[in-house]
């Protein structure tokens, strides 16, 4: 069934723009400067016939709090736990009509996760436990369609969009880099533990939503529903190692798993104070569940499910014509099994017409 859908999904998404539609309406004599320009309360939610936008942006998260499965709240800060993490985006998209748009994404991330330093030993020796997960590399890229109301936008917008997270990233983690040192002096052994992980999924994903607008006077609302699931299980490496003679020996094995069904539901408002600054409140709703992941004899586990409240207050500015730049915060409100970061991102917009004279 879940095939059956997605195929039809594509069949309609590629081939609804080579139908004419009669009910779509002109946008007015086509002024570049006129489009371009248009404020936040007033664009609709897709771009219009022949635009090209690209969107790149950093997203930098302080993690120094997480939720325990009951919803309380860990400081990370005082184990010394906390950890950053640089995340780059590249989005590209392209009008096909004034209702339909096609769209690439891809980003790369970076992030370092630190166990707490353990501690062994007696009065004649010690042996210091160190430990951390580096999350490097290029995610998966991600290909989509949105279809919005053909009608043009006046004070209600709707569209829908799907697409596929395609595994072109990498996925299988490098070989560890462990080490060990001795400090003789004081008898003090140091194993550093080091797991070199990527940031790919593997299998395909796909991804569908749905969001609507609506505007009065300076002020619009919006809210969206996005849904992800992988369509299959997927296969992966898992380091063991062993240490001898102050050396270490790896031996990798494989192991299955199940990416977990994400659903995440927003809602913002915004306000329009004058056409080229626009400034907005959203609140962000994350389920994620019926995940799986493989361990020890084959005994699958299922993954904690992940709940996850923010709010982000921000801002967008139109700098010229074709130059946008939008700001916002993101503050963890509540959540169960799962990090609680601190994040700003902030995203540079560049808009043309490459085929409007």
């Amino acid at each position: 069934m879940k095939n059956r859908f997605i195929t039809a999904y594509l069949i309609a998404a590629f081939l609804i723009p080579l139908v004419p539609v009669n009910c779509q309406t002109s946008t007015g004599n086509r002024d570049k400067y006129t489009l371009l320009t248009t404020p936040y309360n007033k664009r609709p939610l897709t771009l219009y016939k022949g635009q090209f936008q690209a969107d790149a942006g950093y997203k930098f998260s302080l993690r120094s709090r997480s939720f325990d499965n009951n919803g309380d709240v860990i400081d990370l800060k005082t184990n010394g736990n906390a950890s950053v993490m640089h995340n780059y985006f590249l989005e590209l998209r392209y009008g096909v009509l004034n209702f339909v748009e096609l769209g690439i994404e891809s980003s790369y991330s970076k992030r370092g996760i630190r166990t707490e330093s353990t501690t062994y030993g007696s009065a004649f020796s010690e042996v210091i436990v160190n430990e951390l997960s580096e999350y490097k590399g290029l995610g998966d890229l991600y290909i989509y369609t949105s279809i919005r109301l053909p009608v043009q936008y006046t004070w209600f917008d709707f569209r829908v969009s799907g697409g596929f997270f395609l595994p072109t990233a990498k996925y299988k983690p490098d070989q560890p880099s462990n080490s060990i040192s001795v400090d003789n002096t004081t008898s003090t052994f140091t194993i550093d533990y080091k797991y070199n992980n990527k940031n790919g999924y593997r299998v395909p994903v796909y991804q569908i939503s749905a969001a609507a607008k609506v505007t009065f006077s300076k002020f619009a609302a919006y809210a969206d529903f996005v849904f992800k699931d992988p369509l299959k299980e997927g296969t992966n490496i898992r380091w063991d190692e062993t240490l001898s003679n102050y050396v270490f020996y790896y031996t990798s094995h494989e192991y299955d798993y199940l990416l977990d069904r994400e659903m995440t539901t927003t809602a913002s408002v915004h306000y329009q104070p004058v056409g080229w600054f626009d400034i907005h409140l959203k609140g962000s709703l994350l389920l994620s569940s019926k995940g799986w992941t493989e361990y020890w004899d084959n005994v699958r586990y299922k993954n904690p499910e992940i709940q996850l409240l923010t709010l982000e207050p921000g801002y967008e500015i139109q700098i010229s014509p074709s130059l946008r730049l939008s700001q916002f915060a993101g503050f963890s409100l509540s959540g169960k099994s799962t990090d609680a970061p601190f994040y700003m991102i902030t995203t540079l917009s560049y808009s043309i017409f490459p085929f409007l004279k």
